[in-house]
């Protein structure tokens, strides 16, 4: 059997393109053999300038103004067909030698080379040896006719130089049609084929073949006039052979006869869209597949089968007809091909038909035949003990993939069409499109998967292609693992550590494997603030820009809020450390030891810090991922990048929610976080990220306290702030305000201290003075405090009712648009209302304050069994007292 045989195969005339002389390079080569290649198809009517006739013609329908002849090139020759006497197709009727001159100096080697290789094929009937990039030696030396030399010029003038070519040699051959053609008429000639067994021949046999010698040279006839371009005359003698064949029982010929008329038939019509055509196109082949199965069962005691050229004509009727609207009868003619591979003897034949109806299935649309006809193809290659054939078995085994929905990352057309969209809408990459959920999960065969991904893990490693047995091995255990044995998940991961040993260090593969890898959350870094865009056309640059709630940091904006989606924003600042949390799987019963993994960010801003982390069998694991913004713009993160088994992989979020998606409705296996103790699966929408400009870092601090004072009623106090930039960029604008309650707690802030050190540099501080004045419990304050403990009756630390400072701080107007809005809330002040014992020994201060030493003194064993706080309370009027005028401090 042949490969890519059609009805029009037998109109073509089979050219062997060989190298020869030394050797050439393959690109070379490639760029030669399809500068000949471009060239089949020849118009008759562009011959006529080398054309001559020396006789009269046989073709005396040769359509000069419309016909053509086609040439069918065949690059490194073919072997020599036994059924050549049957269908002149199958001959090679030309060689063509193609010879790179810098590597072959010495002409007259390449002319030996070019008539050795020639004379392999008896057949031939015209010769050319075309010689590239000849030098200037080589150009000048005496002119050869048996090579023909391309001199180095444009790319048009050495096309036109070989459409010449081409077309002298097709003249050649036409005229060699000829002579032939008149020769066979004239004289006869011997007609053999394998069915043809000279030594099983008795006396009648001998008759009988005599009597069909001249029906088969008509068929023969007829195909040389189908070579050169006559179908009508081709039909002619075609028709005189059929009948000749039925008279003397010739079944074989026969077939081959109506075969020949059939592309007869249409060559004359080509490019005609015509059902009475298709109708008798039908017809007559259904007779030839009956007829060629007569043969076969005739002769079935021969060595030699016909029973190809039946399969043969299956596939061709089915490739004629190959179109959706006659999807069932092409699909019945495939099938009972496909039964007939058991007859037939050599492997490669049933090769060549599997590969056959495989193409076909998949040229109509039914993948999944032409995927299980792929495998019978691959299993014929694995029963070949060779690495070239195990590499063949796997590359078709690759192409089965997409139908059983286990490809590579890297084939996927899904992946193909998301890697050319652009990247800069993050938002979308965490969304869960139930079309993708479908296409993924549709009709998971699990059992049948496995296999498939098992032959192509097995002839990957027969062929030592380490990268792709390493996919095959990381698909597998990552798709199945709840299928798999422990001892064969340790198989696994064994063979995925032997395929990375055989790979360079740093290798990438399209295809993850463990762990699982799903978003969960974006925690605070310590540095990070609420970003705001600044007004720069108002003096009061920072109005509407207030954080939205107690929190120093905001992470997600209030646009998406604001404009009614569900949209959100999250604004990074170069320079700034980031923090992302994921969260990892191991569902296997193996430790897994994860050499790094790192935030996957495709647009170039962004540099992450690797982590190195280690799962126990069937556990998970948050794992925080950092990193720093480096450029204005938006940042994708899609992912992370993970290197494990000895291999970079590339994990996507969206692919695990799919996963867990399905897992959810029932089409996959298993949820792997789930295996792992999990908790139950939550979206996580990935937000839209954009990075600002370097802004400045405030930090606030209270000086000398650990945030809290105690102050009794009414009692005044200054607090030391300290801000200090920790940031890389200096603070050229600020402005502090109030807000929360009890706002007229804060009696005075030295906002001239604060201003008078702008602009605080990178490192740079300043500290300024609040004056605090505790405000009036109120009587439902003193209700609950009198149902309170003795040891807490008079402390009521309650800091919802604490003012608050909004700072709001910026770099240079004139470059940055951004600014820093955050609150610092005041230290929590614990307000007291005073004993009355208190109040008296203030109104004896008032008259002598000797006489408060002695009175104090006196009455402090007794109320310190009350309340150990109101020696805190003596302490600081003592104190206050020494330092002060006693008239001003009573007042």
């Amino acid at each position: 059997m042949e490969p890519g045989l059609s009805i029009e195969s037998g109109s073509a005339i089979r050219v062997a393109v060989l190298p020869v002389g030394g050797t050439i390079p393959p690109p070379r080569l490639r760029e030669y053999a399809a500068l000949v290649a471009r060239h089949a198809r020849v118009d008759l009517a562009s011959l006529r300038t080398y054309y001559s006739e020396h006789q009269k013609s046989p073709f005396a329908h040769q359509p000069w103004e419309t016909g053509c002849l086609r040439l069918k090139f065949v690059l490194g020759g073919c072997v020599p067909s036994p059924w050549e006497d049957f269908q002149s197709s199958r001959k090679v009727l030309a060689v063509i030698g193609i010879c790179h001159l810098p590597s072959s100096p010495d002409l007259d080697r390449v002319a030996a080379d070019f008539v050795d290789a020639a004379r392999t094929y008896p057949s031939a009937l015209a010769r050319r040896c075309f010689a590239f990039c000849p030098r200037d030696a080589q150009m000048a030396g005496k002119k050869r006719d048996d090579i023909i030399m391309f001199p180095p010029s444009d790319q048009q003038s050495v096309e036109l130089h070989m459409l010449t070519m081409i077309q002298d040699l097709a003249a050649s051959l036409l005229m060699e049609f000829e002579k032939w053609v008149l020769r066979a008429e004239s004289t006869g000639t011997i007609l053999k084929t394998p069915l043809d067994s000279q030594s099983s021949l008795g006396s009648e046999e001998v008759i009988k073949a005599k009597k069909r010698r001249l029906g088969r040279a008509q068929k023969i006839i007829g195909d040389y006039c189908l070579l050169a371009g006559s179908p009508m005359d081709a039909n002619a003698h075609y028709t005189t052979a059929i009948e000749l064949a039925r008279l003397t029982g010739d079944v074989f010929w026969h077939a081959g006869a109506l075969e020949g008329s059939v592309c007869a038939l249409v060559a004359d019509r080509m490019g005609q869209s015509d059902p009475v055509l298709e109708d008798e196109v039908k017809y007559r082949y259904y007779t030839i597949i009956q007829l060629y199965r007569r043969a076969t069962l005739q002769d079935n005691a021969q060595r030699v089968s016909p029973v190809s050229f039946e399969l043969e004509a299956a596939l061709k009727l089915a490739r004629y007809l190959c179109r959706q609207e006659l999807a069932k009868e092409v699909s019945d003619l495939l099938m009972g091909a496909a039964d007939g591979a058991k007859a037939l003897i050599d492997a490669s034949d049933r090769l060549i038909l599997y590969i056959e109806i495989a193409r076909l299935f998949g040229t109509l649309g039914y993948k999944r035949k032409a995927a299980f006809f792929s495998r019978q193809v691959a299993q014929l290659y694995l029963q070949q003990d060779n690495a070239y054939a195990a590499m063949s078995a796997m590359q078709v085994l690759t192409m089965t993939t997409n139908a059983y929905h286990v490809q590579s990352r890297k084939t996927s057309k899904i992946n193909h069409d998301s890697s050319k969209e652009p990247r800069a809408s993050s938002s979308d990459s965490g969304k869960v499109h139930p079309q993708a959920i479908v296409s993924l999960f549709e009709s998971q065969w699990s059992t049948l998967q496995m296999v498939v991904l098992r032959e192509i893990l097995m002839s990957s490693i027969r062929a030592a292609d380490p990268l792709s047995s390493w996919s095959a091995a990381a698909r597998l255990l990552r798709s199945f693992y709840p299928l798999i044995t422990p001892a064969g998940q340790s198989g696994l991961a064994s063979s995925l550590a032997n395929s990375a040993d055989k790979l360079p260090t740093g290798t990438r593969c399209a295809d993850p494997c463990l762990p699982f890898i799903r978003l969960h959350s974006f925690p605070l870094h310590p540095s990070q603030r609420d970003i705001v865009k600044r007004n720069p056309g108002k003096k009061e640059w920072w109005t509407g820009a207030g954080p939205s709630g107690p929190f120093i940091y905001t992470p997600f904006s209030k646009a998406g809020a604001s404009s009614g989606t569900s949209k959100q924003e999250v604004s990074w600042i170069v320079g700034e450390p980031v923090q992302v949390m994921v969260e990892l799987a191991n569902p296997c019963s193996f430790d897994l030891v994860i050499e790094s993994i790192y935030l996957s960010v495709h647009s170039g801003n962004f540099d992450a810090f690797p982590v190195s982390v280690s799962l126990p069998p069937n556990t998970s694991k948050l794992v925080l991922l950092s990193g720093i913004p480096t450029q204005v713009g938006p940042i994708s993160i899609p992912g992370c990048i993970v290197h494990c088994f000895g291999v970079i992989t590339e994990h996507l979020f969206k692919e695990v929610d799919c996963l867990l998606l399905g897992a959810a409705q029932g089409l996959v296996l298993s949820d792997p976080f789930r295996c792992c103790g999990s908790s139950k699966f939550k979206s996580v929408n990935f937000p839209s990220i954009s990075v600002v400009p370097p802004l400045p870092l405030l930090v606030a601090n209270v000086v000398g306290g650990d945030g809290s004072i105690l102050l009794y009623e009414g009692e005044i106090r200054d607090v030391l702030i300290t801000l200090t930039n920790a940031g890389t960029v200096p603070v050229e604008e600020a402005n502090i305000a109030l807000s929360g309650k009890n706002q007229d707690s804060v009696i005075s802030i030295a906002h001239s201290t604060w201003k008078s050190a702008l602009p605080i540099k990178p490192g740079g501080e300043v500290t300024f003075a609040v004056t605090l004045r505790a405000w009036h419990l109120s009587s439902a304050d003193l209700e609950a405090d009198g149902s309170r403990s003795p040891a807490s009756s008079r402390r009521i630390a309650r800091e919802g009712i604490n003012p608050f400072l909004n700072i709001h701080y910026a770099g240079r107007p004139s470059v940055l648009l951004y600014c820093h809005p955050f609150m610092f809330s005041l230290p929590h002040l614990y307000v007291h209302s005073i004993p009355k014992s208190v109040v008296l020994l203030i109104y004896l201060l008032h008259l002598d304050i000797c006489k408060f030493f002695v009175s104090s003194c006196e009455l402090m064993p007794l109320y310190l069994e009350r309340d150990s706080l109101l020696m805190r309370l003596y302490l600081y009027i003592f104190i206050s007292i020494s330092e002060a005028q006693s008239n001003s401090f009573l007042s």
